[in-house]
């Protein structure tokens, strides 16, 4: 019986080396793939801001270009070039209020009430115009700011060998500045 438990002992002993292995791999590749996470995460975050960098420069190469080298006429190509947006949305709104008060115009003619014919002449349709307008001039940076302040910057954990302290670290961003053709 002695020798039944020795054996088994003798057995269970050369396993836990193996075991304490398993599970001491298990946490590396667990810290491993922690790691590899957060650098894709910061290279995602890093390849974003990037972007918005491009994408605001070419959004103002056209403003800064010079054309003719006189800096009245090239003050005033650049205004326009900057005001194309400004102009067709102000355009389309006198539009729009101009069509909505001749219709608000023969609603009233006709008897309805003006509180009637406002009823009327608001539909879903008019809602969504609306908001894709207000959506377009204010919701983009809006929401830029909003998911800013709702996801902060993540710590990255670096972990040391010495006295198993873990040891926050931030991660670093690359500056936004620099958006006007700044190199």
């Amino acid at each position: 019986m002695l020798a039944l438990i020795g054996t088994i002992l003798g057995l269970l002993g050369s396993l836990a080396p193996e075991i304490l292995k398993y599970f001491n791999n298990k946490e590396d590749h667990r810290h491993e793939a922690e790691m590899l996470t957060l650098t894709h995460t910061y290279h995602l975050e890093e390849v974003n801001v990037e972007a918005d960098i491009s994408s605001e420069q070419a959004a103002y190469k056209n403003a800064t270009q010079i054309l003719t080298g006189w800096k009245i006429i090239d003050g005033l190509v650049s205004l326009y070039n900057m005001s194309v947006r400004p102009t067709i949305t102000y355009i389309f709104m006198a539009t729009y209020i101009l069509v909505k008060y001749a219709i608000y115009t023969s609603y009233t003619q006709i008897g309805y009430t003006w509180q009637q014919a406002v009823s009327v002449l608001w539909t879903s349709e008019d809602f969504a115009v609306f908001s894709t307008i207000m959506a377009f001039w204010f919701g983009g940076r809006f929401m830029k700011w909003t998911l800013e302040r709702l996801n902060p910057p993540k710590k990255e954990v670096v972990r040391t060998n010495g006295n198993g302290a873990d040891k926050p670290k931030p991660v670093v961003t690359p500056p936004s500045g620099g958006t006007h053709g700044d190199k």
